[in-house]
């Protein structure tokens, strides 16, 4: 029986901190790797720099090689992921419409004339400052999240009044689904109600570190289907409220267009992380890098609800080619 070539390993000369990688895919003009500390990275192939063949031993590259796949939850499913990838005749690679932040930054600009002050994005994305009710669409739902989410009305509202502002919150505008918002979030049982407030209190209000008290919150939400099953909680479920209290500070997540802007910035972010405070802080390192970004554009978002605004209308529309 033959022996098996040795794996190559590399290393990326600007992120010494990621470690090693092995490349688990080579195809489309693009290279993905996995690194050991640095986790499943894509790449344009033609504008990636640095890239290394890390010196190793035979052995030694044989054994990082087998522990690297064996960390990476999605080389066990490869054939199974390619195959999905070929029935979505309809889905086309992001990075193939938008080849670098710059080109994303030049739709943005051409759909939304003006940018975030722009009449386009104002009257579709934000709302105008001075419309009430759901007219005012994010507008007036952060006014609405700040004014009954603060420390004083809180403390002076019973738990079944801020539950039924949450729920208002969570249909007030089209960011969450009806059927993983308001919906299941109506299903919460009377007894969970007042210990999903606390922990929300604690989330927006509390000190210490923000995992913690975020996976308190997420746990906190008890949600059950038409069975009677309790049901997970959805990013999107558990990051809008903080979002519309604090919007400066936190972002609202889609998963799956944030791991898309990720591959734009080179940055790291799963879809199918577990709603956890390590797998937010990545979430939140996509919206802070690209306000930076847009900010060094020329363009300033409000806040990074401006920020999700942008990620998710990029990703979801259809650009010309």
């Amino acid at each position: 029986m033959p022996t098996p070539a040795t794996p190559t390993l590399y290393t990326l000369e600007g992120q010494p901190d990621w470690g090693r990688a092995t490349l688990l895919d080579d195809k489309d003009g693009k290279l993905t790797l996995f690194f050991e500390h640095g986790g499943r990275r894509v790449f344009i192939k033609s504008q990636v720099k640095g890239l290394q063949e890390a010196e190793l031993s035979e052995d030694e590259a044989r054994a990082l090689d087998a522990r690297l796949r064996g960390k990476h939850p999605r080389v066990g499913a490869a054939k199974k992921a390619a195959k999905a990838k070929t029935k979505s005749a309809g889905a086309r690679s992001l990075l193939a419409v938008f080849p670098s932040f710059e080109a994303q930054v030049r739709w943005f600009e051409t759909f939304f004339p003006g940018g975030f002050a722009g009449e386009k994005f104002v009257s579709e994305e934000r709302g105008a400052p001075e419309a009430k009710g759901k007219k005012g669409y994010k507008t007036a739902a952060i006014k609405l999240a700040q004014e009954q989410l603060s420390p004083e009305k809180l403390a002076s509202a019973t738990p079944e009044e801020t539950f039924t502002v949450c729920n208002k919150l969570l249909g007030f505008t089209n960011l969450v689904f009806p059927m993983e918002g308001p919906i299941p979030f109506s299903t919460m049982k009377e007894e969970d109600r007042a210990g999903f407030v606390a922990a929300l209190g604690e989330l927006l209000h509390g000190e210490g570190a923000h995992g913690p008290r975020f996976e308190k919150l997420a746990s906190s939400i008890r949600i059950w289907d038409a069975e009677g099953q309790g049901r997970k909680v959805t990013w999107p479920l558990a990051t809008l409220l903080q979002a519309l209290y604090a919007p400066t500070q936190h972002t609202f997540v889609k998963p799956t267009v944030f791991e898309q802007q990720a591959l734009i910035l080179n940055l790291t972010a799963d879809k199918h992380a577990p709603v956890t405070g390590a797998s937010y802080e990545r979430f939140l390192e996509v919206a802070r890098k690209t306000s930076e970004r847009l900010v060094a554009a020329g363009h300033q978002p409000r806040d990074l609800m401006d920020v999700y605004s942008f990620i998710w209308r990029s990703h979801k529309e259809k650009p010309a080619a």
